[in-house]
Order: C-alpha cells, then sequence, then structure tokens
C-alpha cells in the first residue's frame, strides 16, 4: 500500500507543473515559466548537495524529497513547457 502513496506522490508532484507550466507557455508567459523551473530546480539541487554534505539535514530525508518530488516536478515541468511551446506555435502558425 505504501507504494501506491509513493506513485500517487510522484505523479501529483509531475502533473501540477506539467500542466502549469503548459498553460503558462502557450499564455506567453516564458520568463514565469522558466523562473519556475529554476527554482525547482535550485531545490533539487541544493537537496543532493545536502544529501552528501554533514551540515544538519538529514541525507536520507534530503534524497528521498529530492527523488519523490523534485525530480519528477523538473520533468514533468520540461514536458508542460515543451507542449505550451508546441501548442502556441501551432496556434501562431493557424493566425497567418
Amino acid at each position: 500500500m505504501a507504494g501506491i502513496g509513493v506513485l500517487a506522490l510522484m505523479i501529483c508532484a509531475a502533473m501540477l507543473p506539467f500542466a502549469l507550466l503548459a498553460r503558462l507557455v502557450r499564455g506567453g508567459k516564458s520568463g514565469l515559466a522558466l523562473s519556475l523551473m529554476s527554482i525547482a530546480g535550485g531545490i533539487f539541487v541544493i537537496l543532493i548537495y545536502a544529501s552528501g554534505r554533514p551540515f544538519g539535514v538529514d541525507p536520507v530525508r534530503a534524497i528521498s524529497i529530492a527523488m519523490l518530488v523534485f525530480l519528477p516536478a523538473l520533468l514533468g515541468g520540461g514536458a508542460g513547457a515543451l507542449l505550451g511551446w508546441m501548442l502556441r506555435r501551432r496556434d501562431d502558425l493557424r493566425l497567418r
């Protein structure tokens, strides 16, 4: 049963940025989309760094959060941004 919970967490962590970034990029707000992606990427890198350095963060918890939440969020956000870009490009070609 715990495996289903982990899978649900990872799917939610990926689908929320996917939908948000697809909507932002399709709406022409690429700067905000890139800012959100860079924040998620920065948190991911900090957690990966924290898992290997002894400065007060539990390494197992840091790597778990990084791999279960922020890696799917980065992958989902990247896919959503790509989808938003393709939909915007299609809309722009139809207007010509």
